[in-house]
């Protein structure tokens, strides 16, 4: 059987939280689903709804207007439906034996696909169950001694927003958190392979001039999981934990089999591991002088250990065995 997978199409097509604050437009959106991984799904019983912020999240099954038909394909369901232009989400059901119900979505949770719609007649290709991750992108911006927080920005963009250019969308901007030099955006992607930069936008006017060098050079990464990238400023294989300051605590044992304790954090707020690809594993919050972690599920390999105070974060590696 065919097998649609979910493409990404240039300026197009890319996943963020929230609202684009933009005047809205009625688009016609066409949304295909492959159900050949849909567990038990029987045509001869099983109808295929969406639902969504388009569709005032009617419940699958009460509204027809909602209900996919089958394509020539007949595991491939679509569906031609309205929406206004802007962040739209939505998600995909079974509906068994015409009873209306939420029970037979494409996962549990609120977590939802998420999209931005541009332009009209686009057509979006779905995999049943094919679902989306949460991706955190921090940099440590200490580098810049240019950047005016009154007046400048910092934008991400890539090929998961068909290189939009920065500043042009409000939701690839980054904002910083507790420690001012770390600007962060969280993303709803699918998994694959992209590329994408950051970049300064000066008093509010989209421009590619301010990115972090020139050149076609971007940084890659692949998503495949929910992860936390962390990156430094103008360096394209530094971490953002190269520029942290000399590690106070007191870490051990060191490699760790099942077991680590993290002693004199009187001041710690927060304890995260994260992998050496920069996916966070464990985070805690922190009340005590002493923490101890049981890591027994981690697999062998070097970790990185990120302890956040007051004053800001400091970070050692560990090796797991």
């Amino acid at each position: 059987m065919r097998k649609f997978t979910f493409k990404l199409s240039a300026f197009l097509l890319f996943m963020v939280l929230g609202t684009w604050l933009m005047g809205q437009t009625q688009f016609n959106v066409t949304f295909t689903v492959d159900m050949t991984t849909a567990e038990d799904f029987n045509p001869e019983t099983d109808d295929v709804y969406i639902s969504g912020s388009f569709a005032d999240w009617a419940q699958p099954g009460t509204d027809a207007n909602y209900k996919m038909t089958v394509t020539e394909d007949p595991m491939v369901y679509t569906i031609t439906v309205a929406a206004d232009s802007g962040m739209i989400q939505y998600k995909f059901f079974r509906v068994i034996n015409g009873e209306a119900s939420w029970d037979f979505g494409e996962w549990t949770g609120i977590d939802n696909r998420i999209t931005l719609l541009l332009l009209d007649g686009l057509t979006f290709n779905h995999v049943w169950g094919n679902r989306p991750v949460l991706v955190t992108f921090n940099v440590d911006v200490s580098p810049l001694d240019t950047l005016d927080t009154e007046t400048d920005k910092i934008f991400i963009t890539g090929n998961f927003a068909g290189w939009m250019q920065p500043g042009t969308i409000p939701e690839l901007e980054m904002k910083a958190g507790e420690d001012p030099n770390i600007y962060s955006v969280m993303l709803s992607m699918y998994k694959g392979t992209y590329e994408y930069k950051f970049f300064i936008v000066e008093n509010n006017i989209p421009s590619w001039d301010g990115g972090e060098w020139a050149g076609g050079d971007n940084r890659v990464i692949l998503v495949d999981t929910a992860m936390i990238v962390n990156k430094l400023w103008g360096d394209i294989t530094a971490s953002i934990f190269d520029n942290k300051v000399e590690f106070t605590y007191v870490v051990y044992p060191n490699p760790v089999f099942d077991q680590i304790t993290l002693d004199g954090v009187e001041d710690v707020n927060k304890v995260e591991i994260y992998d050496i690809s920069g996916r966070m594993v464990r985070s805690i919050q922190v009340d005590a002088r002493k923490v101890n972690m049981n890591l027994s599920d981690l697999r062998p390999g070097v970790y990185i250990l990120s302890v956040f105070n007051k004053t800001g974060v400091q970070t050692t590696k560990f090796i797991k065995n």
